[in-house]
């Protein structure tokens, strides 16, 4: 199965917003049970502008690259001030299940800074890779747009060019894309030329243009299905 670059930040996104809402149901559930109960705004204020900015970047159409980074640039330090004042919270010591339930809700925290930190860093990395390549204008892309933004045998055949697969052309051997005709006495499953079409010249010439026609054709890749052709036109007098 192909795994897209779409089907892959829906996937992470979705996994960061799971963890950052069981991490607020968690935090509510142990209001009652912290020394200093006001330590759960602080808890759910975080939470819910991590949560809130997942759910807007999964949702937001377009969802531009930069757009995307500096979102993930901005509330990275709340990540990490939100995990190390997790990791101050004093609970009831007369309370055991707060004591393994903090312990989870750190655990929660914990990995969800990982993901965010993880996914800034290779969505940067990725960005700045497909500029070198061959996209200067990689940030203004829609993150979720067809083609992808970061076409990943593109971007490991830069970074490998022994990996690098050759384009594919049509060609008449391909099963795909069969010729049009076959010569009379051939013994294969093509449809032979008509009696009309043996007997005139220009029949014949016609349907061996289109059958070379074919073998040339070649599908575009993710570059060039990105480029665009301006056409001007010119006033005549």
């Amino acid at each position: 199965m192909h795994i897209t670059f779409r089907m892959f930040r829906k996937t992470l996104l979705g996994l960061i917003l799971l963890v950052s809402t069981a991490s607020l149901v968690l935090s509510v559930y142990l209001k009652s049970s912290f020394i200093r109960p006001d330590s759960v705004y602080v808890l759910l204020g975080i939470l819910g502008t991590l949560t809130l900015a997942a759910v807007v970047s999964t949702l937001k159409k377009p969802q531009l690259v930069a757009t995307e980074v500096l979102g993930l640039f901005a509330l990275f330090p709340f990540a990490l001030i939100l995990l190390l004042y997790c990791l101050t919270i004093p609970v009831l010591p007369d309370d055991p299940t707060a004591s393994s339930t903090l312990v989870i809700l750190q655990t929660l925290i914990f990995i969800s800074t990982i993901l965010h930190g993880l996914y800034m860093i290779g969505l940067v990395a990725t960005a700045m890779l497909t500029v070198c390549a061959f996209d200067r204008d990689v940030w203004t892309r829609d993150m979720d747009s067809s083609p992808s933004p970061f076409p990943m045998c593109l971007l490991l055949g830069f970074i490998s060019p022994c990996c690098r697969r050759p384009d594919s052309t049509f060609s008449d051997d391909s099963p795909e894309h069969p010729s049009l005709v076959c010569l009379p006495g051939c013994n294969c499953h093509k449809t032979p030329l008509s009696s009309d079409t043996e007997r005139n010249p220009e029949m014949q010439s016609i349907a061996s243009a289109g059958s070379s026609s074919r073998s040339l054709v070649r599908v575009p890749n993710d570059v060039e299905r990105r480029t665009s052709i301006v056409v001007a036109f010119e006033e005549v007098l």
